[in-house]
């Protein structure tokens, strides 16, 4: 009973957190929060910029797919190419992710810097491992089902491990993402880079993580905390089967022995036989003895004449000790039973 208590109880958390993991890895990746660049705008107007439109004179949010503004009275004009109003009425531009030259099969776009090319691998890279980590963990959902519903411990351990991969993976993805906004912020002197900027303006912009940045965060050591809870759940299975497994050995054991013990049969052991309860006395049945081979002087009359008094039989004094032997043998054995 302990054992049931132990792996249901763990698996069902498991289960929960391996869910909660996915559900915030996902609205992570999808909202747009995860760095949050304010601007003085003070200082944009004071050195005559008020009217620009650049995105970089904007108090903004960033995500994995898109760079809104959160204030309404502060945002580039409407009409300004490439921007667009999202789902939850935030002006916002698409992150450029250059996937026409991905699509003339050219990994790297012409006219860049070395360090522009790394910081445009590595953004790549953070939501292809993000879409990776879902999918791997939809696919482990259905593997952990089926363990669960087979009560497989086999099955849970290797739900286990690809529950361990994804956390890596997700791991993975931030890693890049840190990667990437090292590069953007400290390597990369591009145009339209905040190295690129007016000293003025880097001194007025200040970039913090956001609460999607914790989020995805949170998620992926749900992921890692899934795996170890599936791991002991299956192990809290598998040391159940064990006990289990002993105890039914031992039941079988002393079945076989008490079956022995019941059934035993010795072959010249006529009167442990009769006293078996699993043949009837009705089998059994008094034949008269033959002559005895050896000589006798116990004769009778009949008549005019001798004959042998049939008190010898089939049973030679050999016999007679071995028949002995056999009933101290079956007595022992009941009193071992």
């Amino acid at each position: 009973m302990g054992g049931d208590w132990c792996s249901l109880v763990v698996l069902c958390l498991g289960a929960v957190a391996s869910l909660s993991a996915m559900a915030l890895v996902s609205i992570g990746s999808m909202t747009d929060h995860w760095t949050l660049t304010t601007v003085d705008r003070t200082s944009v107007v004071k050195n005559g910029l008020g009217n620009e439109s650049g995105y970089m004179y904007f108090t903004r949010n960033r995500g994995i797919f898109r760079t809104c503004f959160p204030l309404f009275e502060e945002r580039p004009a409407e009409g300004t190419p490439g921007l667009f109003l999202n789902l939850v009425d935030d002006w916002c531009y698409s992150r450029e992710y250059h996937l026409d030259s991905l699509r003339q099969f050219q990994v790297r776009p012409p006219n860049i810097t070395d360090h522009a090319a790394v910081h445009l691998q590595l953004k790549r890279s953070t939501p292809a491992l993000l879409f990776t980590y879902i999918v791997s963990m939809s696919l482990v959902g259905l593997l952990g089902l089926v363990g669960c519903w087979q009560q497989s411990a086999n099955k849970l351990i290797t739900t286990a491990a690809a529950q361990l991969l994804a956390a890596l993976i997700g791991a993975s993805a931030m890693a890049t993402w840190h990667a990437a906004l090292f590069f953007e912020m400290e390597k990369v002197r591009d145009e339209g880079y905040p190295l690129s900027w007016p000293k003025w303006l880097q001194e007025s912009t200040t970039v913090t993580t956001s609460w999607s940045y914790i989020v995805t965060w949170v998620g992926v050591c749900l992921t890692l905390l899934a795996s170890l809870a599936t791991s002991a759940s299956a192990i809290c299975l598998r040391s159940r089967r064990s006990r289990d497994w002993e105890d039914n050995s031992l039941r079988l054991k002393l079945k076989m022995s008490r079956m022995f013990a019941q059934h035993a049969y010795f072959p010249h052991d006529m009167r442990n036989m009769r006293s078996s309860p699993s043949i009837p006395d009705s089998e059994f049945r008094d034949y008269p003895t033959m002559p005895a081979n050896f000589p006798t002087h116990n004769m009778i009359k009949r008549g005019d004449r001798e004959i042998p008094r049939a008190t010898g039989s089939v049973h030679s004094p050999a016999v007679i000790n071995e028949l002995n032997k056999a009933n101290t043998s079956a007595n022992s054995f009941n009193d071992y039973k």
